[in-house]
């Protein structure tokens, strides 16, 4: 008897989930709807997210434009695809309760399709607006939107939602102290020194030991998060491995590297003060050249008006005339397929000239400087240090950078790539789990979506963050990433859903506060800006919510023609 109870409630299960799976399959439509989007929300991130790593670095002359793009594309894809997560949570950040869709799980496809559709666009606002805002509650907050629709308020945590909200305050606010703290240390020790050039070189290897040190346990935590191996090992491994490696690099700085290092200082001022020079010189012989040409061209006028100079220009024409005929010669000997490869090559070449001029060859400081007369004004009025000492800290400023875009691809990336792995395994399990696999190529989607949207629209947010918040340097920019990689390590120990970009936009505030023309701190700041953002934050978070609300219940509640159900 126990056994045919055991038989017929195993055929009862495997009846109901084939049943569920079958359901499942004429939604087939939404794994391939969820990719599209979520390769959105992922160009998205990269416009957004990623440009932000890299903004104080760009604004600062540590790298160029094109360089950023490149380096941060690397960083993140290889941090993407290494330490990338294998297995994500269906709901990021446990906000909603996903036990009451455990009898619907089409409901909870169509959810996460949505929350992809209503992320996406919000980003593509947002970085067109050039707003700095935290994908992570983005996505959150898109989710709670539709669970919100089809559960109710019972559905959301809202323990864990209201720390979204704490750290809209605590993230810029402990971020700007930790920073103006660092940069207040740097440039009283350092920068306002009688000696701020041999200061920095003396004091490289302890910055090195500790910026390194804790920026790599910052890679160490967010990837534990993905690996089980590095969470297995736990802190007894993170923390001295990276301070370990960090010692072993500044070691290497002191005894091996400093010299180089200071003689490419030393080339690189020269060549500075050269081209200095260079366009002093330009500019006055340009302005010889401008008097000159005026009396050519009263000159050419007087011969014009007496006819001096006919016969040249009939020879001109006759020349001009000449020159139609060699090109059509040229022409005719030249067959048809190749002359088709020809013009493609050179239209290939014309798209990849105005593709680059478009993004990675923008001169992005003059549009700062064009679109907002604060920013022009801070950049000149802000204080100015050693340029020897700021060029010893734009290396440090590069490598942090890249340091945080490698953990961010990492970690970061499951904001796209999480719901997409969430319908395709409700798709083929029919169940709801809190933990799905991620196909590699999944997280190749993800990362290729980040770097193209890094390319296409990232300087907009280089603009935003490295130009018109306030006056950057390399030094400034150091202080501004290390005090962001503190941050956001120490909150999630805590359990506060920190994000990085708040907490950079935060560190920026704090580190603009300092240092502005004599002690005019407030005139070293952009406070109209710095509330847009803010309200940036929380519109973005209410507004997806909303949006993804109604877009939800659009389809979720609308009635079913008779035969279409």
């Amino acid at each position: 008897m126990n056994e045919q109870l055991i038989s017929f409630a195993a055929q009862s299960a495997r009846f109901l989930q084939d049943v569920t799976v079958d359901c499942c399959q004429q939604y087939f439509w939404m794994t391939i709807a969820a990719g599209i989007f979520g390769f959105l929300m992922a160009c998205g991130i990269g416009a957004n997210d990623v440009a932000n790593a890299f903004a104080t670095s760009v604004s600062a002359k540590s790298v160029t434009l094109k360089q950023a793009v490149v380096i941060a594309g690397i960083c993140e894809f290889l941090g993407a695809m290494l330490l990338g997560a294998s297995v994500t949570s269906t709901i990021k950040g446990k906000m909603i309760d996903t036990s009451l869709y455990a009898d619907e799980p089409g409901v909870l496809m169509y959810g996460m399709l949505t929350s992809l559709v209503a992320a996406s666009f919000i980003l593509a606002v947002a970085n067109y607006l050039a707003l700095p805002v935290s994908t992570t509650h983005t996505i959150v907050g898109s989710i709670v939107g539709f669970s919100l629709a089809a559960k109710g308020f019972s559905s959301i945590n809202w323990m864990e939602v209201s720390k979204i909200f704490i750290s809209w305050v605590a993230a810029p606010v402990i971020t700007g102290t930790a920073a103006a703290l660092f940069f207040w240390v740097t440039r009283k020790f350092i920068l306002l020194s009688e000696v701020p050039y041999k200061r920095a070189i003396t004091l490289y290897p302890f910055i090195i030991f500790i910026a390194i040190g804790i920026d790599l346990f910052m890679v160490f935590y967010k990837a534990g998060k993905n690996s089980p191996q590095i969470k297995e090992w736990g802190l007894k491994f993170m923390i001295p491995a990276g301070f370990c490696i960090s010692f072993f690099l500044a070691v290497v700085f002191h005894f091996l590297l400093s010299p180089y290092l200071q003689k490419r200082v030393e080339a690189k001022m020269e060549r500075l003060e050269k081209a200095k020079t260079d366009k002093e010189n330009e500019d006055v012989a340009h302005e010889n050249a401008e008097a000159g040409e005026g009396e050519e061209k009263k000159s050419a006028m007087m011969k014009k008006i007496l006819g001096e100079d006919g016969e040249e220009e009939k020879a001109e024409e006759q020349d001009g005339e000449e020159q139609p005929t060699d090109s059509k010669t040229t022409d005719a000997n030249i067959s048809r397929s190749e002359r088709i490869k020809k013009n493609m090559t050179a239209s290939f070449h014309k798209s990849m000239s105005k593709l680059g001029d478009a993004t990675i060859n923008r001169d992005i400081e003059a549009e700062a400087f064009a679109g907002s007369a604060k920013a022009k004004e801070m950049w000149e009025t802000g204080e100015e240090f050693d340029p020897r000492a700021e060029e010893m800290f734009s290396y440090l400023q590069v490598l942090t950078a890249c340091l945080l875009s490698f953990a961010h691809g990492a970690n970061d990336v499951a904001n796209a790539i999480g719901p997409i792995a969430a319908v395709i395994a409700i798709y083929n399990t029919g169940e709801v789990n809190s933990k799905n696999p991620v196909p590699k190529w999944i997280i190749f989607l993800g990362a290729a979506g980040i770097v193209l949207g890094l390319l296409l629209y990232g300087y907009k947010l280089m603009i935003s963050l490295g130009y018109k918040i306030t006056k950057m340097s390399p030094s400034r920019g150091f202080c501004i990433e290390l005090a962001a990689s503190l941050v956001v390590v120490v909150a999630s120990f805590v359990g506060i859903p920190v994000s990085t970009t708040q907490c950079q936009v935060g560190g920026t505030i704090g580190v603009g506060l300092l240092g502005g023309e004599k002690g005019n701190r407030s005139g070293n700041l952009n406070p109209w800006f710095v509330l847009k953002v803010i309200l940036g934050w929380v519109g973005t978070f209410v507004a997806v919510c909303i949006i993804n609300a109604g877009v939800f219940a659009f389809a979720y509640y609308a009635p079913s023609a008779s035969g279409f159900a």
